[in-house]
């Protein structure tokens, strides 16, 4: 299983035409299931992000999509990125209200995009513990 420390930088590379079309940055993520909504992207005027269901493969060396129409701005997409936040440097929190510190980085299924585990500081959390994940703070049931 990929983290997302890994895939940061990866090359997006377009299937039809052999075209890379943007590097990811960045990742937002849904709950209810933990997964990964989108790659958030740095392209040359294709986009800002595509959507997990656009992705083809997460391979070892670039994540492939089938064309350049599969890279879309925020305001196109079809999931409201602003709601599916990137939590890494988040806190987390649980539902309780404790503080666990900050993510540091994400495992996720790179075929699904499930999130496997948010990795803290000296602890790991289960995907599925995850609820919400907004500006502040990544929210997670307790233990």
């Amino acid at each position: 299983m990929p983290l997302f420390s890994q895939a940061k930088g990866r090359s997006v590379v377009a299937l039809a035409t052999a075209e890379t079309l943007a590097t990811v940055t960045g990742l937002a993520i849904a709950a209810s299931p933990a997964r990964v909504a989108a790659l958030r992207l740095k392209s040359t005027g294709h986009g800002t992000l595509v959507t997990w269901n656009h992705v083809q493969t997460f391979g070892p060396d670039a994540v492939t999509v089938r064309s350049a129409e599969d890279i879309q701005t925020e305001a196109d997409a079809s999931i409201r990125a602003d709601k599916h936040l990137d939590p890494l440097g988040k806190r987390v929190l649980t539902e309780a209200g404790q503080d666990l510190g900050p993510v540091e980085d994400v495992e996720f299924d790179d075929t699904t995009g499930h999130i496997q585990r948010l990795i803290l500081a000296g602890q790991e959390v289960h995907g599925d513990r995850l609820m919400g994940a907004g500006s502040y703070a990544v929210i997670v049931t307790a233990p």
